[in-house]
Order: C-alpha cells, then sequence, then structure tokens
C-alpha cells in the first residue's frame, strides 16, 4: 500500500512575519500593491502562507535590505530571486561604514524623518529640508556622505541638480527618489554615482538605498531607446486645469492617518493624487519635437488635472467621514 501524502504546510501571516523579518503590514502591502505573493485563505478566512511564498518573501526581505526596490522584484520568480541574492554574494561581504551623513532635499521625505523617530544607524540625516535654497546653504556647513533628492520628475535638470548638490556638499554618492521619468533619464542617472529609487518608497527603503550607495559599485551601460515617429494626431481638450485641494504636507499626514476601522482607503487616495500631482508637473516640462508634441502634453497635463480633481474630491469625503483631519 503506497503511503499517503504529506500534507503541505501552512504559516499564518504572524509566523511568516516572524520567518521572514517583515513585518505584518509590509506583508500586506507587498501583496496587495505588487502583488509579490498571493495568499491562501484558510478555513476560518485567515491568511495563510505555503513554503514557496514565505520563501519568496524571504528572498524579498534580504534584496530590498540592500537597497534594491521591491516594485522591480515583486513579479520575479524564485529562482529569478535566488539568482539575484547570489549574485549580491560579494556585496554581502562588503563592510558597512559606521557612520554616513545623510542630507534629504523633498517635499514629503524630511517630514517621514520628523515624524519617525527610531535608530537608522549607521545613518545620520544631518540635513533635512524641503526649501532647496535653504538646503543648499546648510550643505556648505555641515559634512555629508549621502545627497537623496526626491523629486516627483527625473529628468536632466533634476539629475544637474542632483550632481550641484554632491559637488556643494563634496559628498561622492547620492539617491534620487522620483515618481515619473523616461527610461534613459533614469538610466543615466544610474551610470553615475547615484542610486534610483521609484516613489512610493518608505524610510527603510531609503535607509537601505542610502547603505547601497555607499557599498555597492553604480551599474554601467545604459540603453537609450531613439525616439520614434508617430502619425499625425489631433489632440484638443476644453477647461481649465483645477487648481489642487492639498499641498504636499496634507497629503502626507492622510497616508500615515489612522482609521477607526481596518480601512486604508485614505492613505492610497493620498498616494494617488500624489501621484497624479507629479504627473501633471512631469507632463507639463516633457520634451517637445512639434506643435503637435507640446498640443498632445497639453491635453495629459489637464486630463491628469481633473482626474487629480475627482480623486481629490473622493479623498475629502473619505476624510470627513472618517474624521481625519489634515
Amino acid at each position: 500500500m503506497s503511503a499517503k501524502k504529506s500534507k503541505e504546510e501552512l504559516y499564518g501571516i504572524g509566523a511568516v512575519a516572524k520567518l521572514t523579518g517583515l513585518t505584518d503590514h509590509a506583508i500586506r502591502v507587498w501583496e496587495r500593491r505588487y502583488g509579490a505573493v498571493v495568499a491562501r485563505r484558510a478555513s476560518n478566512g485567515r491568511r495563510v502562507y505555503g513554503p514557496l511564498e514565505v520563501e519568496k518573501l524571504g528572498l524579498l526581505k534580504r534584496l530590498t535590505d540592500k537597497g534594491l526596490s521591491i516594485g522591480q522584484m515583486a513579479g520575479d520568480s524564485i529562482d529569478e530571486l535566488r539568482d539575484r541574492a547570489q549574485s549580491l554574494g560579494e556585496f554581502a561581504n562588503t563592510p558597512t561604514p559606521d557612520h554616513i551623513r545623510v542630507a534629504i532635499l523633498g517635499d514629503f521625505l524630511p517630514t517621514q524623518v520628523a515624524a519617525n523617530e527610531f535608530d537608522v544607524s549607521p545613518v545620520d540625516i544631518c540635513v533635512a529640508d524641503n526649501d532647496p535654497e535653504r538646503f543648499m546653504a546648510d550643505l556648505t556647513r555641515n559634512l555629508v556622505d549621502v545627497i537623496v533628492l526626491e523629486s516627483p520628475v527625473l529628468d536632466s535638470a533634476v539629475s544637474e541638480r542632483m550632481l550641484k548638490c554632491m559637488e556643494r556638499a563634496g559628498a561622492a554618492r547620492g539617491v534620487i527618489v522620483y515618481s515619473f521619468g523616461r527610461t534613459r533619464d533614469v538610466d543615466a542617472v544610474r551610470d553615475s554615482r547615484v542610486v534610483v529609487l521609484r516613489a512610493p518608497v518608505g524610510i527603510d527603503e531609503v535607509h537601505a538605498a542610502v547603505i547601497r550607495s555607499y557599498t555597492a559599485a553604480a551599474s554601467s551601460g545604459s540603453r537609450k531607446k531613439p525616439i520614434q515617429d508617430t502619425s499625425a494626431t489631433e489632440w484638443s481638450f476644453a477647461g481649465p486645469t483645477a487648481p489642487r485641494r492639498f499641498n504636499n504636507s496634507q497629503l502626507m499626514n492622510l497616508t500615515q492617518a489612522s482609521t477607526a476601522i481596518d480601512c486604508e482607503c485614505p492613505h492610497h487616495l493620498a498616494q494617488l493624487v500624489g501621484d497624479l500631482t507629479a504627473f501633471e508637473v512631469y507632463s507639463a516640462n516633457c520634451t517637445n519635437r512639434d506643435e503637435e508634441d507640446a498640443a498632445l502634453h497639453r491635453y495629459l497635463h489637464q486630463v491628469t488635472a481633473q482626474a487629480r480633481a475627482l480623486i481629490e474630491v473622493a479623498l475629502e469625503r473619505v476624510a470627513e467621514a472618517e474624521g481625519i483631519e489634515y
């Protein structure tokens, strides 16, 4: 008589958190936002994960701790993640310095730094500001190893600004956090001494990227895509650009606000408004080859503004229903 096939062992989210070093919240975010894994449901309705899901989450944790972006790896297979981890073997043996002095310029990250008081050793945040002129002045008065620059758009102007900041501070390395950008601009930055992260990111991801910028060599060999010709098209859109209902500080408060029920709608809506606003800036400043391109970008800018305005109304309604002050 053949032996009965053993039943696959399943793990609850608490057990997975202990096995991988992730928090329950991070596991849920990686599942919902990035589709890294798909939880099964036990008979009692609780999330459970199989051995492969646990291994994948563990690999993702190890790789993100080294500064790699979860958004770029979430769709990788187990084998691909194992190869990534193996390729970082030499990197893992590189000693981490005892002290890394960091300066951060941006709208959201300085607020996050101020709101999260926890040990980020060996990173020492000596400057964190949202005012470019004040930030540049402070760079001359502080010793800085790594510049962190947050921008809604990554283009040649942002790259130049980063290099100017690094030169002013005497910093050898940098990290850029961006929302939108052309592939060739992103690749061009990665060819230099800068680590690039796609927003949204948390302080822990920035922390890992700072360490990575200090201990890993920057990638090389950018691949520039040629601009392809397109057929003539008429683009038009009636109506003025809707003004913003939320400033960056208010959006940050809403992304961090707690709710009375287990609902993350305010957080997601606030992030969506931020992303749409960033794309408004991007489309307004995108390079145009001719008047047709300019008309298309005006159209994209206006449509995005309209979409952002609609989501802002929904965000106001949700915040009011939850009693969230911003």
